[in-house]
C-alpha cells in the first residue's frame, strides 16, 4: 500500500494535466505542418485519447490503488489550465521549430534516397 497523501496525489495529477496539455499541443502543431485528412485527424485523436487515458488510469492504479477521487480530476484540470496560461506559447514555438527541422531532415533524406535509387536503377 502506498503511503501517499491526497496533496501529493493532487500534485501528481496536476503534472499529468500538464503532460496531457503538452501532448495535445504536440498534435496541434503536427496538424499545422501536415495536410491532414479527416481520417488522419481521427487517428491522431484516438492516439491522443489512448495516451491520455493510459496515463490517467495507470496513475490512478499506481498512486491510489485504483480508487478514483474527484480531486484527481481537479488536479488534471488545473494542470491543463496552468499550462495553457503560462508555457503553452513557448512550447508551441519550440515544437514548431523542432517539427520544421524534422520535416526538413526527412525531406533531405527522402531526396537523397530517391536520388541514389534513380542512379542505381
Amino acid at each position: 500500500m502506498n503511503s501517499i497523501n491526497q496533496e501529493q496525489i493532487f500534485m501528481y495529477f496536476f503534472f499529468i494535466g500538464i503532460i496531457i496539455a503538452f501532448i495535445f499541443t504536440f498534435f496541434k502543431c503536427l496538424r499545422k505542418h501536415m495536410k491532414s485528412s479527416d481520417t488522419l485527424i481521427f487517428i491522431e485523436d484516438v492516439i491522443f485519447l489512448f495516451i491520455s487515458g493510459l496515463l490517467i488510469i495507470t496513475n490512478i492504479i499506481n498512486l491510489n490503488n485504483g480508487e478514483f477521487r474527484f480531486y484527481m480530476l481537479i488536479g488534471i484540470f488545473f494542470g491543463i489550465i496552468i499550462y495553457s496560461l503560462t508555457i503553452n506559447k513557448v512550447c508551441v514555438i519550440i515544437l514548431n521549430v523542432l517539427i520544421n527541422i524534422i520535416f526538413q531532415l526527412l525531406n533531405i533524406y527522402f531526396l537523397l534516397y530517391v536520388g541514389i535509387f534513380l542512379l542505381i536503377a
